[in-house]
């Protein structure tokens, strides 16, 4: 039997962990749209401020794959899926059948409808490769969209590196999926006593500059800055599941034992 897994993160590994651990002869691939092996999305802000050493954000070597016989499929992004043949299409065009398919390719960086937002100097740090892009920046005010865990720890990882720093929150106040008003406005004032400026109840209206950032505008005010930090959330990544047919809601629907209502997928 050969089970697919989409997506190399941390659920895709622990599938294939578990599947060895019961049968070793199971053939598993892994199919993953970056070219890296396992890492740490958590451990990325802190990759990008200094804290952390590359080596220190994967938590697999490509030779964990092939002790475990596990195939490793890179820079392979899955974009559609045919039950009736039990194959999957990647973007370069290569299928690859399966018995069994497990979707664990989590959700989709959300990148709000912002005019200017193609330009050259926009990152965000959910993904290695983009964190190493925004790394390797050289800029020096930085203004980060956006006010969720993500977004909170990159403004932090920016001040460390010598930017000047602002965050830009739409609601009344940062991280407004896990703190109440009170509490939020305390860490709010710490941050700026950090030199971490925030400015909550604002909407962005457009990212300045010809091809390259030159400042930010919301509905409130003018912001210079050389480099903007996309840091709005996810959203469930349930469009590759549709090109199968599976049921989606707001996210992929499954039942107890995780299977979609397509047969063997999971």
């Amino acid at each position: 039997m050969k089970v697919v897994i989409v997506g190399n993160g941390i659920a895709g590994n622990q599938v294939a962990v578990s599947i060895r651990e019961r049968c070793r002869e199971t053939d598993i691939c892994i199919v993953s749209a970056e070219d890296v092996p396992e890492y740490d999305p958590c451990s990325l802000p802190y990759f990008l401020g200094g804290d952390c050493r590359e080596a220190s954000v994967f938590r697999k070597m490509k030779d964990d794959y092939t002790n475990n016989r596990v195939e490793l499929m890179v820079n392979s992004k899955v974009v559609s899926i045919s039950p009736d043949t039990q194959t999957i299409v990647t973007e370069g065009g290569k299928a690859v059948s399966y018995d069994k398919l497990v979707l664990a390719h989590g959700g989709d960086l959300f990148i709000p409808p912002i005019e200017g937002i193609g330009n050259q100097g926009v990152f965000s740090c959910k993904q290695f490769g983009e964190t190493c892009k925004l790394r390797a920046h050289q800029g020096s005010r930085a203004v980060v969209i956006g006010s969720g865990a993500i977004g909170i720890e990159a403004a932090e990882a920016l001040k460390k590196k010598g930017y000047a720093v602002t965050i830009i929150e739409l609601l009344d106040w940062i991280l407004p999926a896990l703190f109440d008003e009170s509490t939020a406005k305390r860490l709010e004032a710490a941050m700026e006593r950090y030199g971490i400026h925030v400015h909550t109840g604002e909407k962005v209206m457009r990212i300045n500059g010809d091809r390259v950032v030159s400042g930010v505008t919301t509905d409130k005010r003018e912001i210079p800055c050389d480099t903007v930090v996309v840091a709005t959330g996810v959203v469930p990544g349930a469009a590759l599941a549709r090109t199968a047919g599976i049921e989606t809601g707001r996210g992929i629907q499954v039942d107890r034992h995780m299977q979609t209502s397509v047969p063997d997928i999971y």
